[in-house]
């Protein structure tokens, strides 16, 4: 079947509204983000102001930690994970929100979030207020967020730098000598089962897909695909996944797969078929994915963890932390879980 994948058009849900009045950067963090995937959401905690309005919700999962089960926040691990938070909320409203013994007894004495960005300022808020509230956080480090400023790189008059340019165009002169080389690009709002199998079939015949124990893809494995064609069935999210194909003649050489939320593009995957390597459609598509973001006028390429080599080479640089968090009530817990968290 070669149609876009069907659109629910359900109510809007109160966490609907609460990423909507959240940060624009974290627009993504809808219901049904949590409701797709591995590790669906089981239960919705929701913290309210006095006025009985909700100001922040925590989709939890219960996960393994050892031997002990605990809640953690649901949703896939990119771009991160987070609980919508309404962006006027303070800390010492979502901290009085947070004492309210049912929700805090539904959170439990021990929860986890993760991977969080830690330059995040609805982050501060909620760390804050747990603190208030009687959590102690206790956090361990996943890595460093490689990021390319747009604004920056555009206004410097030499991005890409002309040299580069003239060795993409080398490299599609050479990629046509076996056949003719298109670019197309999609969202999620038109997107086809073509267009998902096509990615499938890049990640299959790429060097992760090739590993022997199976790597991280997004399409070629059937759990992943469903998860981003699950949140897909909701317009909203729908509208912010955007990607492109690169087709030597009729076979798919290379794609490019994020989210565009606010002022900021969220690069989750990127690949090529291994037998293209030696003239880089990959680099090619990345260049026309980031120069065609700049000129929709976003800020900046967060392009998540890893692989700083190439990155750096395109212009990104090191920017913001990323942390895995858990939040444990009381001081002596805390004390005796930290060691063994922060290992």
């Amino acid at each position: 079947m070669n149609a876009p994948f069907p659109i629910d058009t359900k109510p809007q849900s109160e966490l609907d509204r609460l990423a909507e009045a959240d940060d624009p950067r974290r627009a993504f963090l809808r219901a049904q983000w949590f409701a797709s995937g591995r590790d669906p959401a089981t239960m919705e905690l929701v913290a309210r102001g006095d006025d009985g309005k909700a100001i922040a919700a925590f989709p939890m999962c219960e996960k393994k930690l050892g031997p002990v089960a605990i809640k953690q926040v649901a949703g896939a691990y990119w771009p991160f994970r987070g609980a919508p938070l309404d962006s006027k909320c303070t800390a010492e409203e979502l901290a009085a929100a947070l004492k309210d013994k049912a929700l805090a007894k539904q959170l439990g004495n021990v929860w986890r979030m993760g991977p969080v960005v830690n330059e995040d300022p609805s982050l501060d808020v909620l760390k804050a207020a747990a603190v208030e509230a009687g959590w102690r956080v206790l956090s361990r480090p996943v890595g460093t967020l490689f990021v390319l400023d747009l604004v920056a790189l555009t206004a410097s008059g030499n991005w890409p730098s002309t040299k580069g340019q003239q060795k993409d165009r080398w490299r599609v002169r050479q990629l046509e000598k076996t056949g003719p080389v298109t670019i197309s690009h999609f969202t999620g709002e038109d997107w086809t089962d073509d267009t998902r199998d096509a990615i499938a079939e890049i990640e299959s015949n790429s060097w992760v897909g090739q590993l022997e124990q199976g790597g991280d893809t997004k399409f070629h494995d059937p759990a992943l695909r469903s998860f981003w064609e699950g949140i897909a069935a909701d317009p909203a999210i729908a509208s912010m996944i955007r990607g492109s194909l690169l087709h030597v003649g009729a076979i798919p050489a290379a794609f490019t797969f994020g989210l565009d939320c606010g002022d900021t593009r969220y690069a989750i995957a990127n690949n090529f078929d291994q037998q293209f390597h030696k003239f880089s459609p990959g680099r090619v598509l990345l260049y026309d994915d980031f120069t065609s973001a700049a000129k929709r006028g976003l800020a900046r390429i967060d392009w998540g963890l890893g692989d700083g080599g190439y990155k750096r080479q395109m212009g990104a640089e090191e920017a913001s932390s990323v942390s895995d968090l858990l939040f444990v009530r009381g001081a002596l817990p805390a004390a005796l879980l930290r060691r063994v968290w922060e290992r």
